[in-house]
């Protein structure tokens, strides 16, 4: 037997004993006054106190039923000819009639104004649990993960029975279940899953009571589904306290985000703080070894001149790469912004030439037609010397680096550098000991192109070797650009 048929059957029973208590008081009020030899008008108003008093304990239904009773009474025992249910005299009838007619309309007004005292009052306690739900829900949120306790207040607050918070990751047959009380059958997901993409409220008699399924909604979306069972709260007070759990949602999600971001803020923070102390701690030494090379290279013979001079251009590299991460750590922290300029792509070449002395084989061409590069000079500068060094120590003895820059192929508003090499390509290319051939050099080479607006691709070459492609914005002259 459902919830629903069982309050049915309890109602009826509730009317009928109402029923039989107001016949009884009326046929009480009835003998006293034949007993006590009471006149009409007294009698009448007497029934009127009654059927006023039966309306205010009682339904509309008893209230009716009651009127007629008495108004039946009033006739039969009162209005001459007495004990019969006629009436002699024409002014009795309007007397009856207007006897009917008063108790009908008390009783209606005493059951209405009943009724609105009740919804009345209802109200006010669900404004009273939605304000303390509130106060509930927000306070219980404060921290990550305590969503959960704060569903099972918002149920407790409605007078559930049992039930739970359903949350959707990101598709409505994706779902986790954040709170729960009582049993959960298997069809909740499934009835769960139907509310979050109809978008409606659901309910429906079961084994536990009442169920009602109310979707959770922030900004158009569902993010899940608050289940309420065995509840007496009204469908509108429901879905208040569903619009609240949808916030207390929402906030935590925020409260989630916030989190992250301020680790990463603190991650980002450390990361600089290491890398200006690693810079502190070995620009020093390093000053140093460039001087006592700068000595050896007075004092060696010829025969020890090239490792020498290898020393010295290890040990720039080295500096260049200390460099360049402080540069990253600046960019990422939002601490350097770059200063894009029209920049010829022959003054880049030229000073990669000046930047890798040792560098002996590089042939430059640029395209007629090439425009400006839109870029900061140094950014590209050092994206540009970070390729050709990959580059160098990825080629053969003696065989040639190309720099080439022409206008994009596809896109007008864009220039393209090149590094061209012929080494064993880009599957076998050694990358500074990166096992996923992914050298420092060519990630800080990324950084800086995107920095500027640009980005940097590998390929193969066709006849051997490997191609680094940089595209950067053009700049475009005036004239140019209107046309």
């Amino acid at each position: 037997m459902s919830w629903s048929s069982d309050s049915v059957k309890i109602s009826r029973v509730r009317t009928a004993l109402g029923l039989i208590a107001a016949l009884a008081l009326i046929g009480l009020v009835t003998l006293v006054a034949v007993l006590v030899g009471a006149n009409a008008t007294t009698v009448g108003f007497a029934y009127l106190i009654v059927v006023l008093a039966i309306s205010i304990f009682s339904g509309l239904t008893v209230g009716l039923v009651s009127s007629i009773a008495a108004t039946a009474c009033f006739n039969f025992f009162f209005l001459p000819p007495l004990h019969t249910w006629t009436i002699a005299d024409p002014a009795n009838w309007i007397a009856l009639f207007s006897f009917f007619i008063a108790s009908l309309i008390a009783s209606r007004l005493v059951v209405q104004a009943r009724m609105q005292a009740a919804n009345a009052e209802a109200r006010r306690n669900e404004i009273e649990a939605l304000y303390a739900l509130s106060i509930d829900l927000f306070a219980a949120t404060n921290r990550v993960g305590a969503l959960g306790e704060a569903a099972t207040r918002a149920l407790a607050r409605v007078g559930a029975t049992g039930g739970g918070l359903i949350l959707f990751d990101g598709s409505t047959n994706v779902q986790r279940v954040v709170a729960w009380i009582g049993p959960r059958e298997d069809e909740v997901e499934d009835l769960a899953a139907g509310v979050g993409r109809h978008r409606q409220p659901l309910e429906f008699p079961s084994a536990a009571g009442s169920d009602v399924y109310v979707p959770l909604v922030v900004g158009g979306n569902v993010v899940g589904v608050l289940v309420a069972r065995g509840s007496g709260a009204t469908p509108r007070a429901l879905e208040s306290v569903a619009a609240l759990v949808a916030l207390a949602v929402e906030r935590e999600r925020f409260i989630e985000e916030s989190s992250h971001l301020q680790a990463l803020r603190e991650s980002d923070a450390l990361k600089t703080s290491l890398l200006r102390a690693v810079s502190h701690d070995l620009s020093t030494p390093l000053t140093a070894i460039g001087l006592q090379i700068e000595r050896l290279q007075r004092k060696v013979g010829d025969g020890e001149r090239d490792t020498v001079a290898d020393l010295a251009e290890q040990t720039g590299r080295l500096r260049r790469r200390i460099e360049n991460l402080l540069a990253m750590a600046r960019l990422e922290a939002g601490n350097f912004v770059p200063r894009p300029e029209p920049t010829p792509a022959a003054d880049l070449f030229r000073q990669v030439r000046e930047h890798l002395p040792l560098v002996t084989n590089l042939r430059v061409e640029v395209a007629p037609d090439a425009p400006d590069v839109l870029a900061d000079p140094s950014l590209a500068l050092e994206v540009l010397v970070n390729l050709v060094e990959n580059a160098h120590r990825a080629s053969l003895d003696g065989a040639p680096i190309e720099l080439v820059a022409h206008r994009h192929p596809l896109d007008p508003k864009r220039v393209r550098l090149e590094v061209l090499d012929r080494g064993p390509g880009i599957a076998e290319r050694p990358m500074e000991g990166d096992t996923g051939r992914r050298g420092l050099g060519l990630e800080i080479a990324r950084s800086f192109a995107a920095a500027n607006g640009g980005d940097v691709t590998l390929a193969n070459r066709p006849g051997g070797g490997a191609v680094a492609r940089v595209d950067f914005p053009a700049a475009m002259l005036p004239a140019v650009a209107e046309t």
